[in-house]
């Protein structure tokens, strides 16, 4: 009984740590131009929309809202490819549906099917984890975008941008989803 204690401790500890660690040696997926490059779907395309005001009372400056609006993209026919040169282009077309809602009123819907046409260049910073769109035209993506996810199969993009013209402030957040064709 005593040679048979050790055994079994011994057994139940080679069993424990070969469960406990997985022999998975591969590298995480790297940012890089060549990594990114590729034809990609488009799952999802969202921006949302804040608009503010200010005015002045009794020498405050006094923000309101004036308006909030959501615009959902679906029905995605677009041929994105980002080239290992670091250039891309965007054609196709989808269909967006915006719902506008002032404060005060009632919410204002829209739907419009988008073509696009786009070519350009971007640039991949991995220390920041961002990528940078320069697009022919302002129109489907254009600007500095955050990696939210990066994988062999997936891009996730989010933008947040801010506008400011006079006392209106408009705050615009943009996702976008693609997955590798």
């Amino acid at each position: 009984m005593k040679l048979l204690n050790p055994f079994i401790i011994l057994l139940v500890s080679v069993i424990i740590t070969s469960c406990s660690s997985s022999n998975n040696n591969d590298a995480p997926y790297v940012l890089t131009t060549e990594n990114i490059a590729g034809t990609y779907e488009v799952t999802n395309f969202n921006i949302d929309t804040k608009v503010t005001s200010a005015t002045e009372v009794a020498g405050v400056l006094v923000p309101f809202p004036v308006a909030t609006s959501t615009s959902n993209g679906d029905t995605f026919q677009i041929d994105f490819t980002l080239n290992t040169d670091g250039t891309f282009t965007a054609i196709g077309q989808y269909r967006v549906i915006t719902v506008v809602t002032p404060a005060v009123g009632s919410a204002i819907t829209d739907t419009t099917i988008l073509l696009i046409d786009e070519a350009g260049t971007y640039q991949v910073d991995a220390d920041t984890y961002t990528l940078q769109i320069s697009a022919s035209n302002d129109g489907f993506l254009q600007g500095n975008f955050t990696i939210v996810t990066f994988n062999e199969d997936t891009v996730i993009l989010k933008q947040e941008t801010e506008e400011v013209i006079d006392t209106v402030t408009t705050e615009i957040e943009t996702n976008i989803s693609f997955v590798r064709n």
